[in-house]
């Protein structure tokens, strides 16, 4: 695989990590209405929205915007 599509791919899979954790935290709501009322679920939904969110977020952070990756090794 070339340089372009591990670029493409990891983009399309930091997007899906956003839209996940997106689509997580507005679904929840609906879903804690149709559970019982715990506490843990409610904590544990959201959190694993925030770490989708977060994830997707650095990765396209890391691919778009990362100076690191641009400037070749010092030899």
């Amino acid at each position: 695989m070339d340089s372009n599509q591990h670029k493409q791919f990891q983009t399309v899979w930091a997007v899906l990590l956003l839209a996940m954790g997106v689509f997580l935290c507005v679904k929840t709501p609906y879903a804690l209405r149709a559970a019982s009322d715990s506490a843990f679920l409610n904590f544990a939904r959201y959190f694993i929205a925030v770490f989708l969110i977060v994830g997707g977020a650095r990765k396209l952070y890391g691919l778009y915007f990362s100076k690191e990756k641009e400037s070749p090794p010092d030899e």
